[in-house]
């Protein structure tokens, strides 16, 4: 792609802006390269009018870049381009009054420094959406678990309502696991069981649980070596919950600990255990081990973001909050590999986009318009599948093997 860029400036006296606007095309017409499309015409809009210019947003004419001179006041473009692998081209332009210097001199900064950052780049996508913009959701149902067993229905980041359970699932779900976990708590205390929460709920979940104390004896395990120095009182009568929004890959190796310590454990099946959290979790660090920057788009808080948030800051991945266009600089995104990650908007509370522009819709678009992008959507889902085995357990509980 760089040995197809192309700068170009040229006058113009069939393209009028008026004095303190810039005229932004929508698509144009290249006296060499022909037609000309710009995904990436919302960008350099945002920016203009962040820096106060009246901006003029538009198709131009097939005429309006016509080298010509000639004329009492005329236009100056400045524009870059470049070859699109599957034919055509794209770019993105900016016109000005020729004698309007500030006009002209911050066209020419923003060309120059987008064209720094056009480039071929991938784009990888972890949303809480359930399926990507316009694809139906085409997961086969799985099968029920067999009774008596109360289990988890599909799990995953389903479409976002801006209100979290225990859990990490949206409100709207309808996820019982923390109810489920909460019950078997006070289970295995009413039966006189001590009894260890397993795993600390990620950041954004947990809130409110359980909603009533239990009366006997709660430990908590939230790491590998709190369960080592765990005591019991009786390791005959010891028993354990997983904490709704835990991520369970960690719970595990947890209960791997208090297990080997503790061979007589018994507690929560794993048919009530809610994998969303460590399904963001793991879809999450997939994709930002393999990025050069991470880009947070829309308004909304929940944990997919934190976890997000939280990786990056661990591993120095640099982060770019998008919450309108004019926010979006060239060194933003300026790497071969990029993640974008939406969140819900408090305005709608349905994951769409900001009005003012910063949606990953429009962030999207505008990647497009930056260089040939390739968009890879990454999902991970835990689903439980029945199973003949099993049915003879306590219900909601299984023995440690």
């Amino acid at each position: 792609m760089n040995r197809s860029k192309r700068s170009d400036v040229f006058p113009s006296t069939s393209l009028p802006v008026a004095p303190g606007a810039l005229s932004v095309a929508t698509t144009w017409w290249h006296p060499v390269r022909g037609p000309m499309d710009c995904p990436a015409h919302p960008l350099l809009s945002a920016h203009a009018r962040r820096a106060g210019f009246t901006v003029d947003a538009r198709p131009w004419a097939e005429a309006a870049v016509n080298g010509d001179g000639r004329g009492a006041v005329g236009t100056t473009v400045v524009a870059v381009s470049y070859e699109r692998p599957e034919g055509g081209h794209r770019g993105i332009a900016l016109a000005a009054r020729s004698e309007d210097s500030a006009a002209l001199a911050f066209a020419h900064r923003q060309i120059e420094s987008w064209q720094a950052v056009l480039r071929t780049r991938r784009v990888l996508y972890v949303s809480e959406e359930t399926a990507p913009p316009g694809d139906p959701d085409t997961r086969p149902a799985p099968p029920a678990a067999p009774a008596p067993h109360a289990a988890v229905p599909p799990q995953g980041p389903g479409a976002p309502g801006g209100a979290w359970l225990a859990c990490g699932c949206p409100a709207r779900s309808g996820c019982p696991s923390a109810v489920l976990a909460e019950r078997s708590l006070h289970r295995s205390v009413a039966r006189g069981d001590e009894v260890v929460v397993v795993g600390a709920p990620a950041a954004g979940t947990g809130g409110g649980w359980p909603r009533r104390a239990p009366a006997g004896t709660v430990k908590r395990a939230a790491t590998e070596a709190q369960a080592e120095a765990l005591s019991v009182a009786d390791p005959e009568r010891f028993s354990f919950v997983v904490a709704p929004g835990a991520v369970v890959s960690g719970a595990a190796g947890i209960l791997r600990v208090l297990r080997r310590r503790f061979p007589r454990l018994r507690g929560q099946h794993p048919w009530e255990w809610c994998y969303t959290t460590d399904d963001l979790d793991t879809a999450v660090g997939s994709v930002l081990g393999q990025s050069d920057a991470l880009l947070v788009t829309g308004r909304g808080d929940s944990p997919l973001v934190r976890s997000a948030l939280a990786r990056a800051a661990r591993s120095g991945l640099r982060v770019r909050e998008v919450t309108s266009l004019d926010r979006l600089r060239p060194e933003d995104v300026d790497g071969a590999t990029i993640t974008v990650l939406h969140t819900a908007t408090a305005q709608d509370g349905s994951g769409g986009p900001d009005r003012r522009g910063g949606g990953s819709r429009e962030v999207a678009r505008v990647l497009d318009g930056l260089g040939p992008t390739g968009h890879i959507r990454r999902t991970v889902r835990s689903t439980a599948l029945s199973s003949g085995l099993g049915a003879q357990e306590t219900a909601g509980e299984a023995s440690a093997p």
